[in-house]
């Protein structure tokens, strides 16, 4: 039997992991995950609102995007290509990506997607830009910081007022305290993953008043959100 191009210990499965999740934010219009891991053209296209063109996005789907379970995954200095199906669970096929990923800052940096279909793949300008390496992490910043805020129900909190009410059930109520609070449990060095879920209010909290999280990469590796 031959080995597993995709198993454990060959590296690929980080950067199908990173397309994947960008495929699901895009589904979500997760504007802030998009963020963290698009970059040039395809970042400002994101953040524009341009997501209709992948995938046939329909974000009132219960079903959940993602790649196909066996993309096809090339990696060589400083570049990495994911070809697969985009499928929709119980619906099937949907699109494909053909995207590229680049390593930004000269080989130190984190990976993120330049590309996800192969018409940008094929533009003359994009791939001037490849041969280049002109993705830089700044300009980068400039694109998020002229579609900002990223996340509109995280902007739309007063995260100042401790006293704000966030959430009230049977069990109790939640607070802008409470949310601060649930945030300084963390490590610090947790933060960026937990404003990346994005799921509880302290990653919200996170969202709105930590916007350096967006593109904070700890330990700078492609793929899994807890690991890059």
């Amino acid at each position: 039997m031959t080995a597993n191009r995709l198993g454990s210990g060959t590296g690929r499965g980080g950067f199908i992991a990173l397309v994947g999740q960008l495929v699901d934010a895009i589904d979500r219009q997760d504007r802030w995950a998009v963020a963290r891991r698009a970059t040039g053209r395809l970042l400002d296209e994101l953040l524009s609102g341009q997501y209709d063109e992948y995938f046939g996005v329909h974000t009132t789907s219960a079903e959940c995007l993602g790649l196909d379970n066996a993309p096809v995954v090339l990696v060589d200095d400083g570049l990495a290509i994911v070809t697969a199906p985009v499928m929709r669970r119980h619906v099937g096929v949907v699109g494909a990506v053909s995207a590229l990923l680049v390593q930004a800052e000269g080989r130190d940096g984190p990976w993120l997607v330049a590309s996800l279909t192969q018409d940008t793949l094929l533009d003359s300008a994009f791939r001037g830009r490849v041969q280049h390496e002109a993705f830089e992490i700044d300009a980068d910043l400039e694109i998020i910081a002229a579609h900002g805020p990223l996340d509109a129900r995280a902007s739309s909190i007063d995260w100042v007022d401790g006293s704000v009410l966030l959430r009230q059930s049977d069990t109790g109520v939640t607070t802008v305290a409470d949310a601060r609070a649930e945030a300084a449990t963390w490590p610090r060095e947790s933060w960026h993953w937990l404003a990346d879920d994005g799921l509880t209010f302290a990653g919200l909290y996170l969202r709105r008043c930590h916007p350096e999280l967006v593109r904070e990469f700890p330990h700078r590796r492609a793929g899994g959100r807890r690991h890059d």
